[in-house]
């Protein structure tokens, strides 16, 4: 990993049209179809998940937390699904894949908490059997269709912001990877409570800013971050929202609720103000 010498193609072949294939689209739409399910299941209606979720998740700030990462997925594959570009969505696929890899282990570890006999736990198997193959595949064939160039006007994002995502994407794998084999490491600091389930849960959505982190260290088009900046900011709004209705389960004395708070708000005032600026400055360009 170089991120201070991207390198950009100035031949683009004929074939490398940056066109979204058509199999990547209907995923997508299948993928929103199913997001918006658990979405309805888990950030509405948190208090049910005994009933309409694939296992029971208490206390309600830990069905609401999941329910705004389902969200934010959901926001991903419409852009997905609406994209011109596929570079635009590209720094989205592997990092779907390791997450949907650490669901698959944690559902494997604890399958005996699982409601399994009813439809919600099955589909939960289903869609975690099979996404840790099809993402990578559907990212695999799309990748050929990438210019590897900028777009018009794009800007070339500065050596410090890769190597900034470089960095904390590698710390992010390193302490995620040793949550899910440790997650005692975690339940006893967590600003609500934990179970070994939730806790491996968490773990395999930090991969998702871990790994793509350093997918974004080596994207140096800034037309390649614009959606992921987007999709994190989605989160963290409704995270923050998520933690005013759920206040009742936050540990509030604990100094880990203030910092993973104020991290939120950091990302929630950071992200935008850096989609902003670069894309003004890629306005300015036209």
């Amino acid at each position: 990993m170089n991120p201070q010498n991207p390198v950009l193609s100035t031949s683009p072949d004929a074939a490398r049209d940056d066109r979204v294939l058509p199999l990547t689209r209907i995923v997508a739409a299948a993928v929103v179809f199913i997001l918006i399910l658990a979405v309805y299941a888990l950030y509405l209606n948190p208090d049910q998940t005994d009933q309409n979720f694939a296992w029971t998740i208490r206390p309600r700030m830990m069905a609401m937390a999941i329910g705004a990462g389902y969200l934010m997925g959901a926001y991903f594959f419409v852009r997905v699904l609406t994209a011109q570009r596929w570079h635009r969505v590209a720094a989205g696929f592997l990092p779907i894949t390791a997450f949907t890899i650490g669901m698959a282990l944690a559902t494997i570890l604890h399958w005996d908490r699982f409601h399994a006999e009813q439809w919600p736990a099955l589909a939960w198997a289903g869609v975690y059997a099979l996404t840790p193959f099809l993402v990578p595949v559907i990212w695999w064939q799309n990748r050929r269709t990438d210019p590897h160039m900028p777009e018009a006007h794009d800007l070339v994002m500065p050596s410090l912001m890769r190597w900034l995502a470089a960095i904390t994407g590698v710390a992010i794998v390193v302490s995620s990877t040793l949550v899910f084999v440790q997650p005692e490491l975690v339940i006893r600091a967590w600003p609500w409570s934990l179970t070994p389930l939730t806790a491996r849960v968490l773990a395999g959505w930090f991969l998702l800013p871990a790994v793509g982190g350093l997918y974004l260290a080596r994207e140096p088009r800034w037309s390649g971050w614009r959606i992921l900046i987007e999709t994190i900011t989605v989160f963290a709004a409704f995270f923050l929202i998520a933690a005013v209705i759920s206040w009742s389960d936050w540990s509030q004395s604990s100094p880990p609720t203030w910092g993973l708070l104020l991290a939120m708000v950091a990302v929630l005032l950071f992200a935008p103000a850096l989609y902003v600026y670069f894309d003004t400055r890629s306005v300015a360009r036209a």
